[in-house]
């Protein structure tokens, strides 16, 4: 009976330190979409954002070509960024991908290994949209929306 009551209550205590993790990480740094500094847009919502992520969209409607920069597939921050604005968990992402490639549509947006690459990338290159942490973002970019707890809101 002691063992059974000590397999329940670990069992408990797992259960409870998995939703705080999940908790933390959601109330923690929030993912922001950041675009160069010259880049007139004040706010991006999943309406401007998900054309140009699937790159269906390839300019900005202030003209200019929009150049989406994402991470790796693998990337958590990335799998977090496609479930908030495309609306895609990390294998819908991959099918879409696929699919698009053998259908002979336009290319993924360009991956980059870090978002130490994404920032520069974006304060770089006028027509760049890209994400990072927001613990990351800096002077050199300008933040158009946020991502916390898997919503995406204004700047």
């Amino acid at each position: 009976m002691k063992t059974r009551r000590t397999l329940v209550s670990a069992l408990f205590l797992s259960a409870a330190l998995g939703l705080w993790a999940q908790s933390s990480e959601a109330g923690g740094d929030p993912i922001v979409v950041i675009v160069n500094k010259a880049n007139p847009a004040k706010s991006l919502d999943a309406r401007e954002l998900r054309p140009i992520f699937q790159t269906t969209k390839t300019s900005w409607s202030t003209g200019g070509e929009a150049a989406p920069l994402n991470l790796a597939e693998d990337n958590p921050l990335r799998q977090d960024f496609d479930e908030a604005v495309l609306g895609l968990d990390a294998d819908r992402a991959s099918r879409y991908w696929k699919d698009r490639k053998i259908r002979g549509g336009a290319r993924a947006p360009k991956q980059l290994a870090s978002t130490a690459a994404v920032l520069k990338a974006v304060a770089g290159n006028e027509g760049a949209v890209g994400y990072v942490k927001a613990s990351e973002a800096n002077g050199t970019v300008k933040i158009v929306a946020r991502i916390v707890s898997g919503k995406l809101g204004g700047p």
